[in-house]
C-alpha cells in the first residue's frame, strides 16, 4: 500500500498523455464511448471531478474526460487481491479510502494534491450502484470542495451499468456516454445552514438533469 501513497510525478503525467489516445480509441470502438462538453473542464489546475458510479470501469471513463491525470479516492477493499492491479492503480496515484473509519490519511493526501494544483476524483456514491439513487451520496466531495475552495464538477456517466457492474458483471460491449456538467462553486453555499448538504444536493441536481429522477427501487 505504500506505493499508493506516493504522489504521481512527471513520468506519470507523460504516461497519461501518451496512453490516453490509445485508451480513448479503444473506448470509442468497443463501447461507442462519447464525451459531452469536455471543454467545461479546465486544462490545468485543481478541481474535483465527481462522477456517478455503476461500473468498475467508471474510473477509466471519467479519466478520459480530463486533460490531465486525476487522482481518485478508491475504496481500499479493492486492493490486496492482485499485485498487478495494486501496482497499476498505485502508479496512477490512486488514494486508498478505508471503510469503517474516518479516512484522515486519504483526505490529507487529497487535500495535498489539490493544494499542489492538481485534480482529484471522488465518487460521492462511494461504491457501485445497481441503479441511480440506490443510496444517498456521501459528503466527501462536497467536504473537499468546501475546505479547499476547489470547484466541483459533476460527471454523469450513462450506459456503464452494462459493463462490469452489479447488473452485468462481465466485460461486455455497451454504449457509454459521459457528460461534464457546469461547475459547482462551493463558496455559493458557505452561508447555508448545512453547506455540506447543500453542495451535495447541488451535485445530485446536476446529475438528475442527465440521468433522470432518483429511483427508490429497481
Amino acid at each position: 500500500m505504500r506505493l499508493l501513497r506516493r504522489d504521481p510525478g512527471r513520468f506519470v503525467d507523460l504516461s497519461y498523455r501518451v496512453a490516453k489516445p490509445f485508451v480513448a480509441t479503444f473506448g470509442r470502438y468497443y463501447w461507442d464511448y462519447e464525451i459531452a462538453h469536455p471543454d467545461v473542464l479546465p486544462r490545468s489546475g485543481a478541481y474535483i471531478l465527481a462522477p456517478n458510479h455503476f461500473s468498475l470501469v467508471d474510473p477509466v471513463f471519467s479519466s478520459l474526460v480530463g486533460h490531465q491525470n486525476i487522482r481518485y479516492l478508491a475504496v481500499d477493499e479493492l486492493f490486496g487481491r492482485s499485485r498487478f492491479f495494486d501496482t497499476l492503480t498505485g502508479f496512477w496515484g490512486a488514494i486508498p479510502l478505508p471503510r469503517g473509519s474516518i479516512p484522515w490519511r486519504a483526505l490529507q493526501t487529497a487535500i495535498r494534491t489539490i493544494n499542489a494544483d492538481r485534480p482529484v476524483g471522488v465518487f460521492p456514491e462511494a461504491r457501485r450502484e445497481d441503479y441511480w439513487g440506490e443510496t444517498p451520496p456521501s459528503s466527501g466531495a462536497a467536504w473537499l470542495a468546501l475546505l479547499t475552495g476547489a470547484p466541483l464538477y459533476p460527471l454523469a456517466i450513462e450506459g456503464s451499468e452494462h459493463v462490469m457492474s452489479y447488473r452485468e458483471p462481465r466485460f461486455g460491449r455497451a454504449s457509454v456516454r459521459a457528460t461534464v456538467c457546469d461547475p459547482i462553486d462551493p463558496l455559493d453555499f458557505m452561508d447555508c445552514v448545512d453547506p455540506l448538504g447543500a453542495t451535495t444536493a447541488a451535485w445530485q441536481k446536476s446529475l438528475i438533469q442527465i440521468l433522470g429522477p432518483l429511483r427508490t427501487s429497481r
